[in-house]
C-alpha cells in the first residue's frame, strides 16, 4: 500500500508540472538528438505549427538560416556556462512570417536520456520599439550635426560624449579626438575654460540650466559666445552660440549713445534722467546752470531736495501718473529751489525709461526755465490788485469770489458778456457753480478750496461751462487768493478758448491722420510693386498653353492679386491729401469703399456685416474723403467694442431717405453705452477705451465734419444690447446745388 501511495503522489506532481508548462506564457521545448520531442501550447501557437507537425522535426528548421550559426554558438556557450544572458534570434512561422524570440537553453535528463530544455519568449514588438529608438537616436545625431550652432554633450565627469560638426569646424578638433576626453584634456588652462568648467559643475550639482557669456580665441579670431548648459540624463548638454557680431553691434550702439549724450550736454533746455526713487542719474549742463549745482552734487540727489516743499506732492503725482499709465506728461510746472535759496520755475515734460526687456527703470525729462515768465505773471497779478480801475475795463473775464459764500462779489463786463448777461450788475451775486458742468463741480470746488483760498494758485485750468442761455463754452481760468474788503476772496480770470480748443484738437488730429496717411501710402506703394508683377506674369502665363487645372489656379491668382491691388489703390486714395471739395456723391458707394478697406479685419475678427442699402438713395452734396473718414471712425469704434466684448461681432449698416435727408445708421451688438456716458461720447478726448487704445477724438471729429455738412449725428443705445450711431445729411435740390457751384 505504501509503494502504491508514493506512486500516486509522484504521478500527481508530474501532472501538475505538465499542466504548468502547458499553460506557461512562454514557449517551452525539449530537444533530443537534435529533434523536437516536446513543445508546449505557447510554442505551437506562436509558430503556427501543431504539436504533431513539430515532434520529430529538426529543431533548427524553424530558425532563419542567417541566424543558425549564431544560435549554435550561443547555445554551446550557454550549456558550458560561458554565456548567461538570453540571446535573440529570428524564427520563421508556418505562415512564412518572421518573429523575434529571446531564448535560454539548459541540459536535462528526459526519459533517462540527455536532452536540452529551451525557453522562448516572443519579443517582436519590443524589437520594433528598440529599432525605432535606434532610428530616433540616429536622426537625433543627424539633427545635432546639421545645426549651425556648436552643440556637445558631457557625462558627469565632464567627459565629452557627443561632439557635433559645428564643434569640429570651430575648434578644429575632430569628434573622434574629443569623445571620451575631459574638458581639461582638450583645452588649455585659460580663464574662459575654468569659468566654463565651474558653470558645468554647477549645472550637474544643482540640476538647473544656466546661460552665460564667455570669450574664446581660436584661428586668430576673438569670439564672444552665449553658452547654455542644460542638465540631461547622466550629464549635461551644451549649446554654444556665436554672438560676436551682436556684441559688436552693441558697442556701436554705445558709441552712438555717446554722441547722443554729447548733444544732450550742449542743448539749451534742461535734460535729466532719474531712477524710480527720483534720484538723478544723469543731468546736462543746463540743469546745473538752472539749479546752481555741479554735476557731482546733483548725481544721486533726490528731486525733493530742489523742489519747493508745497510742490513735492504734485510733482510726485505727475511722475506716478506717467509710471501707472505709461503716457508721457507733455508739460507741467515745477517750482524749484536753487542752491542759493532763490526760487525758479520750469515747464517740464516727463516720459518713461525702459530697459531692453520693456521693464520700467526710471524717467527722463526735458525742462525749460520759465522763471522770468512766472515773475512777470506775478507782477501782473500784483498790478491788478493795485490798480482796481483796470478790472472793469479788462477784456479778460474776471470775477472776485467770496470765500465764505462762494458767490460772485465782483464781475467785470467781459465775464458778464462771456456768460450771456446783459451787464455786470445782472451777474453780480450769482453762484458761479451754477454755470459749471455738473460732473466738474466737485473738482472745481476742491480746486477753489485747496488751491485758491489755501495759497496762491500756480495752475491754469481748462474747463467746460454753460452760459446763461445754455450754450456750452470752454474757458481757461486761473486764480489767486486776495483780500477783498477785509475778507478772504479769490480773484479768478478767464478767457474763452472754445475756438482755440477746437483748432488745437483739429491740428492734433490732422497731424496724426497725416502721419497715418504717409504710413498707409508707403505701405500701399510697396505692395503695388509685387502685385503688379504677379498680375503681369500670371496674365503672360495664361496666354500660354497650360493644363486646365493650372489655368484655373492662374486665374485665381490673377483675380486675387487684382483684388489686393484694388485695396491698395483705395488705401492710396484714402491716404492722399485732399482739399475740401463738396460735390454730389452716392453715400452707398462711400460705405462700400470703407467696408472694402476693413474687409480683412472683419474676416480675421469674425465680424459679420449686414447691409441694408437703399438702391434708390439720392446723391448728396458732401466731401467724399471727409465722409469716408466719418464712416471709417464709426466702424472702427464699433469693431473695437464688439471684439473686446465677445471676440466677434455683427454690424448692420442701413441707408434710407427720410423726408429731405439721407439717414445712415451703424448698429453693432457690442456692450452698449451707459446712460451717464451717452451725453459725452462726441466730446473731445472723452473715451471709455483702455489706456493707449484711443484718443477720444474719433467721434468728436465725426461730429465736427457732419456739422460742417449741415447734418447731425447722434446715438441710441441700450446697455448690454449694443449701440446705433445715426448720421443724417440734407438733400439739396439741383437749383440750390447749382447756386453753390
Amino acid at each position: 500500500m505504501k509503494s502504491m501511495s508514493s506512486t500516486v503522489e509522484r504521478t500527481s506532481e508530474e501532472d501538475i508540472i505538465r499542466i504548468l508548462v502547458e499553460q506557461a506564457p512562454v514557449g517551452v521545448s525539449i530537444v533530443q538528438d537534435g529533434k523536437f520531442c516536446y513543445v508546449n501550447s505557447y510554442f505551437s501557437t506562436t509558430t503556427g505549427y501543431t504539436t504533431d507537425e513539430l515532434i520529430g522535426k529538426d529543431s533548427f528548421i524553424l530558425i532563419v538560416p542567417e541566424d543558425r550559426e549564431m544560435v549554435r554558438e550561443n547555445t554551446s556557450k550557454m550549456l558550458k556556462g560561458e554565456f548567461l544572458t538570453p540571446y535573440q534570434f529570428r524564427v520563421t512561422c508556418k505562415d512564412g512570417s518572421i518573429i523575434w524570440v529571446m531564448a535560454t537553453v539548459k541540459s536535462i535528463q528526459y526519459h533517462e536520456r540527455k536532452a536540452f530544455l529551451g525557453n522562448y519568449m516572443e519579443i517582436t514588438g519590443r524589437k520594433k520599439v528598440e529599432d525605432a529608438l535606434k532610428d530616433s537616436e540616429e536622426r537625433y545625431k543627424e539633427l545635432a550635426n546639421s545645426i549651425t550652432d556648436v552643440f556637445f554633450a558631457m557625462d558627469e565627469h565632464l567627459r565629452y560624449t557627443y561632439w557635433n560638426k559645428a564643434s569640429e569646424v570651430l575648434t578644429g578638433i575632430r569628434a573622434g579626438d574629443a569623445l571620451g576626453k575631459s574638458i581639461r584634456e582638450i583645452f588649455p588652462d585659460k580663464p574662459w575654460r575654468r569659468r566654463s568648467e565651474k558653470v558645468y559643475r554647477d549645472v550637474l550639482r544643482t540640476q538647473q540650466s544656466q546661460t552665460f557669456m564667455n570669450e574664446y580665441d581660436t584661428n586668430g579670431r576673438h569670439y564672444i559666445f552665449e553658452i547654455s548648459a542644460y542638465p540631461s540624463r547622466g550629464g549635461i548638454s551644451v549649446f554654444v552660440r556665436d554672438i560676436t557680431e551682436r556684441k559688436q553691434a552693441v558697442e556701436a550702439l554705445r558709441q552712438s549713445e555717446e554722441i547722443y549724450r554729447t548733444i544732450l550736454e550742449d542743448m539749451e533746455d534742461a535734460y535729466f534722467e532719474v531712477d524710480l526713487g527720483g534720484h538723478f542719474t544723469f543731468v546736462n549742463n543746463s540743469v546745473c546752470h538752472n539749479l546752481g549745482y555741479s554735476k557731482e552734487e546733483l548725481i544721486g540727489m533726490s528731486y525733493k531736495d530742489f523742489t519747493i516743499e508745497d510742490d513735492i506732492e504734485s510733482v510726485f503725482q505727475v511722475f506716478n501718473e506717467v509710471y501707472q499709465t505709461g503716457v508721457p506728461n507733455n508739460g507741467f510746472p515745477w517750482k524749484t529751489l536753487r542752491k542759493d535759496g532763490s526760487h525758479g520755475f520750469a515747464e517740464t515734460s516727463v516720459s518713461l525709461i525702459l530697459d531692453d526687456k520693456g521693464k520700467i527703470i526710471g524717467f527722463r525729462g526735458v525742462g525749460r526755465d520759465i522763471t522770468e515768465r512766472r515773475r512777470v505773471e506775478e507782477a501782473l497779478r500784483q498790478s491788478e490788485e493795485n490798480y482796481r480801475v483796470l478790472f472793469d475795463s479788462s477784456v479778460i473775464g474776471t470775477i472776485v469770489l467770496d470765500a465764505e459764500t462762494m458767490k460772485m462779489a465782483m464781475i467785470n463786463q467781459a465775464a458778464a458778456k462771456m456768460f450771456g448777461f446783459s451787464s455786470a450788475e445782472e451777474a453780480r451775486g450769482a453762484d458761479p457753480f451754477d454755470f459749471i458742468r455738473p460732473e466738474d463741480k466737485e473738482r472745481i470746488s476742491k480746486i477753489a478750496t485747496e488751491n485758491l483760498f489755501g495759497q496762491d494758485s500756480q495752475q491754469v485750468y481748462e474747463l467746460g461751462a454753460f452760459t446763461k442761455d445754455g450754450r456750452e463754452i470752454w474757458i481757461s481760468a486761473a486764480g489767486a487768493s486776495i483780500n477783498h474788503e477785509g475778507k478772504l476772496a479769490g480773484l479768478i480770470s478767464f478767457t474763452e478758448i472754445t475756438e482755440q480748443k477746437k483748432q488745437r484738437e483739429n491740428i492734433i488730429m490732422t497731424d496724426r491722420l497725416a502721419s497715418l496717411g504717409e504710413l498707409t501710402s508707403g505701405a500701399a506703394h510697396e505692395l503695388n510693386n509685387p502685385l503688379t508683377s504677379i498680375i503681369g506674369f500670371s496674365e503672360l502665363l495664361l496666354e500660354r498653353e497650360v493644363p486646365d487645372g493650372i489655368r484655373e489656379d492662374l486665374k485665381l491668382i490673377n483675380k486675387e492679386a487684382r483684388r489686393a491691388a484694388s485695396v491698395t489703390n483705395n488705401l492710396l486714395s484714402f491716404a492722399r491729401k485732399h482739399s475740401p471739395a463738396k460735390q454730389l456723391n452716392q453715400i452707398n458707394n462711400i460705405i462700400e469703399d470703407v467696408l472694402e478697406l476693413r474687409d480683412h479685419e472683419h474676416k480675421v475678427n469674425h465680424i459679420d456685416v449686414e447691409r441694408h442699402l437703399d438702391p434708390d438713395l439720392p446723391e448728396v452734396m458732401v466731401d467724399y474723403f471727409q465722409m469716408q473718414q466719418v464712416f471709417m471712425n464709426i466702424i472702427i469704434n464699433a469693431e473695437y467694442f464688439m471684439i473686446k466684448t465677445h471676440n466677434r461681432g455683427a454690424l448692420t449698416i442701413t441707408t434710407q431717405k427720410e423726408n429731405s435727408t439721407v439717414r445712415i445708421s451703424f448698429a453693432d451688438d457690442g456692450p452698449g453705452i451707459t446712460p451717464e456716458n451717452l451725453g459725452w461720447i462726441f466730446d473731445p478726448f472723452f473715451t471709455t477705451k483702455e489706456a493707449g487704445s484711443g484718443t477720444g477724438l474719433g467721434l468728436s471729429i465725426c461730429h465736427g465734419i457732419v456739422n460742417e455738412h449741415s447734418g447731425q449725428i447722434y446715438v441710441r443705445s441700450q446697455l448690454g444690447k449694443g449701440a446705433t450711431i445715426f448720421v443724417e445729411l440734407p438733400i439739396k435740390n439741383r437749383a440750390h446745388i447749382k447756386s453753390l457751384l
